[in-house]
């Protein structure tokens, strides 16, 4: 049961006194209408449609050469916590009128005052002392956070331990929060929460340690919920005939850690669910195990589900679909594109899910032999089959014999967000290149041990393993790759390789595509060759993708620094042997 708690002496605060800090509400008129406020970026993908476009063009092809660090703000110290060497920063900033609003290491909320331009001063900083201990045991792949939300004159984050906390965005006091993920079943929240009038959607990460997904809408003015849809339908419910085995549903997964989209005419928002639980192991749930793995298309008033499109059913490749999509507008027919961690582009009608097309974006595919341009199902679907083998060698058996299979497990595109040009008609994204090899394990269900859900052990059991022993894993062979695709007809319109996995894309109206990557540096491409026209290393390794503002009609570029390895394969990266974790934002500009 969650419980609300008011007052800020729940939270340890630090408030620092700054002039003129205070600004207007951010009204739901306004994050309707936020692609007008050309300096602002009012949520996570800027505007309700995803696209990730700043109308700025004061930084363009013709003074690019002459961007340079206009400053850095420090936040904490990177620290560590149990398995994990520090956080792992993967959010975009938000920023009003002369103030950014961060969440940066563990669940910790900023605001910075970057008015002047030359460095920026913390307002305020709110830390909700999580438990780090508890994160390294029930997160799967590093402390992260994806970012935050404005709602009126408040801040909307979320902890990794599971609470939603409402902060007046002016003095940092804590309004209220609430525990709403469970954390006796490994439930955690990654995810930046989606404002839609006065509610906020968010859902719960852990889909690696056998959670079942939801997707819930929250009362901003009480903290109680309005309604919760779960991603993996029970006994009864639609979808649920795709759960062969008894019991799989209470465990099935379909997490939420990457944050939708919303259109006001249709009242859909779009979300991406994660991967069945287990992850790879896909003879413990035989079936089609819906939602997990799919688009769905949510009533925001009510959460029902209106539609959806499941993308790789039985999904055994830890294929989750949870990235953003993108709402495009086509003459007469609207469309909703993504593009999906299985390595294809597809476009659908944003109001049925009717497929437009369906096309590989990634260099190496063998998964499936192609995609029914009609259905959308892979070719290499057997229907009449509870256990997809798909192409012979790509799944692997618990008898030892593990499944190669391209793209690799993190994708395709994983949930790095690409960016949509109002300019080009682009869709600019970092997809990773590359195989995996995975064994699966046998999934005990974790439900059953001494009656009670142990983190732990689900951590160590339920993910199949790497074909070499822990801990000794080299790099594989993989890089990433900037891709153009047009959307309308899914042409592929430039490719250029990256020797580092990207972290998601920015396109402006300067005729630029901005993007970083794991390897710590900054990228600004043309829109339309890709050629690169400038990049500049940060020193450290970078896990955010950048973002745009403006004060006093100057822009700027920025990104969150603070990127943490989580495996071993992770950490023998030749580019991030030597670098050191940091937790702080690198703004530039023309000078």
């Amino acid at each position: 049961m969650a419980r609300l708690r008011f007052g800020a002496g729940l939270l340890a605060l630090a408030v620092t006194m700054a002039s003129s800090a205070w600004s207007d509400e951010v009204t739901n008129d306004r994050l309707l209408a936020a692609d007008k406020e050309s300096g602002n970026w009012l949520m996570v993908h800027r505007t309700y449609d995803a696209h990730r476009y700043s109308p700025l063009d004061g930084i363009n092809k013709d003074n690019i050469g002459k961007l340079s660090l206009a400053f850095v703000t420090q936040f904490d110290q990177a620290s560590a916590g149990g398995r994990y060497a520090s956080a792992r920063n993967e959010g975009t900033p938000l920023v009003e009128d002369g103030f950014m609003y961060v969440q940066a290491g563990w669940s910790r909320v900023y605001k910075v005052d970057v008015r002047d331009g030359r460095f920026g001063k913390i307002v305020w900083k709110v830390d909700p002392e999580v438990d780090k201990q508890w994160i390294s045991d029930a997160t799967c792949c590093g402390a992260e956070n994806r970012g935050i939300a404005l709602w009126k004159n408040d801040v909307i984050a979320l902890t990794l331990d599971g609470r939603v906390m409402s902060i007046n965005k002016d003095t940092g006091e804590l309004n209220w929060e609430t525990q709403q993920a469970d954390k006796t079943r490994a439930e955690s929240f990654t995810v930046a929460p989606l404002v839609i009038g006065d509610v906020a959607l968010y859902g719960p990460a852990g889909g690696e340690y056998g959670i079942r997904g939801w997707i819930e809408a929250i009362d901003l003015n009480t903290g109680k919920p309005k309604w919760r849809t779960y991603t993996i339908p029970a006994p009864g419910e639609p979808g649920s005939e795709t759960w062969k085995r008894e019991g799989t549903w209470e465990t099935g997964g379909g997490s939420i850690w990457a944050t939708g989209s919303y259109d006001p005419e249709l009242g859909l928002t779009y979300w991406g669910t994660g991967n069945p639980a287990p992850q790879i192991d896909a003879e413990y749930r035989p079936g089609d195990n819906l939602y997990a793995s799919s688009l769905v298309a949510l009533d925001t008033e009510t959460g029902a589900i209106k539609w959806h499109f499941q993308f790789t059913p039985n999904d055994p490749y830890d294929y989750d679909e949870i990235g953003e999509t993108q709402l495009i507008d086509n003459g007469d027919r609207n469309l909703a594109f993504r593009a999906a961690r299985n390595g294809f582009g597809y476009s659908f009608d944003r109001s049925n899910g009717e497929l437009q097309h369906a096309t590989q974006y990634v260099d190496d595919l063998n998964w499936t032999t192609g995609i029914d341009q009609k259905t959308g199902l892979p070719l290499s679907y057997d229907p009449k089959a509870d256990l997809q083998k798909y192409v012979a060698g790509t799944v692997g058996s618990r008898d030892d014999l593990p499944g190669i299979y391209c793209p690799t497990l993190g994708g395709g595109k994983n949930w790095q967000p690409a960016s949509y040009s109002a300019k080009t008609k682009l869709v600019y994204l970092t997809s990773n290149e590359g195989c995996s090899a995975y064994v699966p394990t046998e999934a005990p269900n974790p439900t059953i041990t001494g009656g009670e859900y142990d983190v732990v052990a689900a951590q160590k059991e339920w993910n199949g393993r790497l074909p070499a022993p822990e801990g000794t894993e080299l790099p594989a062979e993989q890089s990433g790759s900037v891709v153009a695709i047009d959307p309308v007809t899914g042409k592929i319109a430039a490719k250029i390789p990256l020797l580092a996995r990207g972290n998601g894309m920015l396109a402006t109206a300067g005729g630029l595509v901005f993007g970083s990557d794991r390897a710590g540096w900054i990228y600004a491409y043309d829109d339309e060759t890709l050629k690169e026209l400038w990049k500049f290393n940060v020193g450290t390794s970078l896990g955010s993708p950048p973002m745009a503002y403006a004060v006093d009609g100057k822009e700027y570029i920025a990104v969150l620094a603070g990127a943490a390895p989580s495996t071993a394969q992770i950490n023998a990266d030749p580019s991030l042997k030597y670098f050191v974790p940091t937790d702080a934002m690198y703004v530039f500009a023309v000078n």
